[in-house]
């Protein structure tokens, strides 16, 4: 697995700009919820001491060691009979039904030429490996940041050469001082375009336009009638999020602001068809897709979940849909885009806690996995966000989780075990969040083997691991298998169909040695 560090604070009790950093938020809480690169390697920062005093600091530090155990002792495990295969039988096997395509995915993720690596590369060539990116995009680790989102599909649109330095946004853990000497808001995406340094995302993407107008344009040129509709579009796209975003964070009046919403979508759909679709300027895409996108995108996602409100594949909004259906014929956009599950627990912590309705809960359910939707086998379709644009067949899906698995698995393991370990200090609200937790050094043997054994069921199936797996500790394995499920995130770990193989035979495995069953639990 390729599983980067995120942190995410805890949920401030006020009602939190979306998407906005917040200093005073840094000052209290460390925090970090972690994915994959590599798989999940942690990273942990102290707030920046202009923000807060050492002696604070250290008053933290001595309430968190108390408040978790301080050393403490460990679990107390049986003897563990291992009889999962090793790591190196694994990649065997993983080097032998591998494509040659697969094969070359890591070459192709250290020169930045395949698009399904894009969410993992440091630089983007495109077709030419050898070429120097005049653009520098400072995104955020997560790959989630909406912001980050656009100008990164304006890129790879528009194939200018960049590179890409990763930095936290405020809510997933501290940046480094030379980043805010570059940004003093700490605000996210920044870019260098031929060396200038461009802040906030409209700007960036108007200024790789000004500067690359020539290739691929991706706006109406002056003279095209198209032009007058460019600005009104852009307004609509604010007004939608405004109102997305007022009735997901509200508890009140639901009724009023689901009209609301319903209506300014109603506006988009006749936006839609008055272009003549399947984008928003007609039939190619430009500049202003690219804005809508990472928001649509998470409303498709929010809404069924938390407002029991689907959007995709209604008869209300065609539009839409097909409007949606083209993106996703885009490798540009298909390998950035998340999926529902990573955006319904990334968004709290970011706009300070989202409402929920009673009749949202069967959305909820299928989404977190709940009933089986994570179960083997997995159905061929997902009822809530479509898989057949993704073009990853089931076994080449099992093929890439386990690949991220054998990529960094010592750390994974690590991390899993932090679900058999202790909580860290301070607590954090946001419920994936947790920097400070740390992992039961005994546990750690045994979380090996049942993450050899998942990825054995990847690469072999469930009915040739289950012959030879090992007597593992039920109730450590099933809290360090869930620990790690919930985590997995979409695109920066794995893709959406490689995520949900995964949380499936990590699923499996729970349910292999506790036979009672495995139930969706966030950790």
């Amino acid at each position: 697995m390729v599983l980067e560090a995120r942190a995410a604070p805890g949920r401030d009790r006020r009602k939190v700009s979306c998407f906005a950093d917040d200093d005073q938020l840094r000052m209290i809480v460390l925090a970090t919820s972690v994915a994959t690169a590599g798989l999940m390697l942690p990273t942990v920062r102290r707030a920046r001491s202009s923000k807060l005093a050492a002696p604070a600091m250290n008053l933290l530090d001595q309430i968190g060691r108390a408040m978790s155990g301080g050393g403490g002792s460990d679990l107390d495990l049986p003897p563990l009979d291992d009889r999962a295969p090793a790591w190196e039988e694994l990649r065997a096997q993983l080097d032998a039904a591998s494509t040659e395509h697969e094969r070359s995915f890591r070459q192709r993720v250290a020169d930045g030429s395949g698009p399904e690596a894009m969410a993992l590369a440091s630089k983007r060539t495109f077709d030419d490996p050898a070429a120097q990116p005049r653009v520098t995009l400072y995104r955020d680790t997560a790959a989630w940041c909406p912001y980050c989102e656009k100008v990164w599909l304006l890129l790879e649109e528009k194939r200018v050469p960049y590179a890409i330095e990763k930095v936290n946004m405020n809510c997933y853990g501290e940046k480094p001082e030379w980043f805010w000497q570059m940004q003093p808001s700490g605000g996210i995406p920044v870019a260098k375009v031929d060396g200038q340094v461009v802040r906030e995302s409209n700007d960036i993407m108007m200024a790789i336009e000004g500067v690359y107008a020539d290739q691929r344009p991706m706006l109406p040129a002056a003279d095209d009638p198209r032009s007058a509709r460019v600005r009104p579009l852009l307004q609509l796209e604010r007004e939608l999020f405004s109102c997305w975003f007022r009735w997901l964070t509200s508890g009140f009046n639901n009724g009023a602001q689901r009209i609301n919403f319903e209506a300014t979508l109603d506006a988009v759909e006749r936006e839609l068809g008055e272009g003549g679709g399947p984008y928003f300027l007609g039939d190619d895409v430009t500049l202003v897709d690219c804005m809508f996108a990472p928001f649509l995108e998470r409303m498709a996602a929010s809404l069924p979940y938390y407002k029991a409100l689907p959007i995709r594949r209604q008869s209300r909004w065609p539009n839409v849909e097909a409007w949606f259906v083209a993106m996703e014929g885009r490798p540009s956009y298909r390998h950035i885009q998340s999926d529902f599950y990573t955006h319904v627990h990334d968004l709290p912590p970011q706009i300070g806690g989202c409402q929920s309705v009673a009749e949202a809960a069967p959305y909820a359910a299928a989404i977190d996995g709940d009933g089986g939707a994570w179960g083997l086998p997995l159905p061929e379709d997902d009822e809530h966000q479509p898989l057949a644009h993704l073009g990853l067949a089931p076994d080449a899906a099992r093929r890439q989780a386990a690949e991220r698995l054998l990529a960094n698995h010592a750390a994974v393991v690590r991390f899993a075990a932090r679900g058999a370990g202790r909580p860290g200090f301070p607590p954090v609200s946001a419920e994936f969040s947790d920097p400070n937790a740390t992992p039961s050094e005994a546990a750690v043997p045994l979380v090996d083997a049942a993450l050899r054994h998942v990825v054995h069921a990847l690469l072999a199936g469930p009915d040739a691991a289950a012959a030879t797996l090992s007597p593992l500790e039920p109730a450590t394995t099933v809290k360090a298998l869930g620990y790690l499920r919930d985590r997995v995130s979409v695109p920066r770990d794995m893709s959406y169909p490689a995520a949900r193989q995964l949380r499936a035979h990590l699923n499996w495995m729970a349910a292999a040695v506790q036979p009672r069953g495995f139930s969706f639990l966030v950790s």
